[in-house]
């Protein structure tokens, strides 16, 4: 192979790399920032590879072997999306704050509880900090649009990129 294959190759691979590390990052952030009362919903973030398959199943703290593995070839690199992240969780939209839903406790939260008081709405993380009621949430209402537009996930992708560079292969 010429020495511009080579640096072809490893460009891609590094590109490949760099979205599967950068994915990593984003599931430990996700677990870490959302919700987690009995810790499931923190234990079902996967990271699935359009046209290539889905992400193995992992658990929270989440490491590469976690994510899809991605071809190096020059039409896998070129795909857009690279790797698609979601939770496996029938709740996850409530969790998300997206949908509305019924929330009751189950024992005591795994999680550091940041509101306790009276519920105030029907979405996840509406409860008002008060003496009255007995509502807890382990996670601020809004959680996951302040981790996608808070700065959060830009700074898991380029540290992502960090991780795969600094890396010899």
């Amino acid at each position: 192979m010429s020495l511009r294959g080579q640096l072809n190759r490893y460009v891609r691979r590094k590109a490949q790399s760099s979205a599967r590390n950068a994915a990593v990052e984003i599931m430990n952030d996700l677990a870490k920032a959302g919700p987690n009362w009995t810790g499931e919903f923190a234990n079902s973030w996967v990271a699935d590879a359009p046209g290539v398959g889905a992400g193995p199943e992992g658990s929270f703290p989440y490491t590469i072997r976690d994510t899809a593995k991605l071809p190096d070839t020059v039409k896998a690199v070129s795909r857009s999306p690279k790797l698609v992240i979601r939770n496996t969780t029938e709740y996850a939209l409530q969790a998300l704050d997206i949908e509305e839903g019924k929330f009751v406790a189950i024992g005591d939260p795994v999680g550091k509880v940041v509101k306790e008081g009276k519920r105030v709405g029907k979405r996840r993380g509406e409860v008002q900090n008060s003496d009255e009621g007995n509502s807890r949430s382990t996670a601020e209402l809004d959680w996951f649009p302040t981790y996608l537009n808070g700065g959060g996930l830009q700074k898991a992708l380029g540290k992502g990129v960090k991780i795969a560079f600094a890396k010899e292969n």
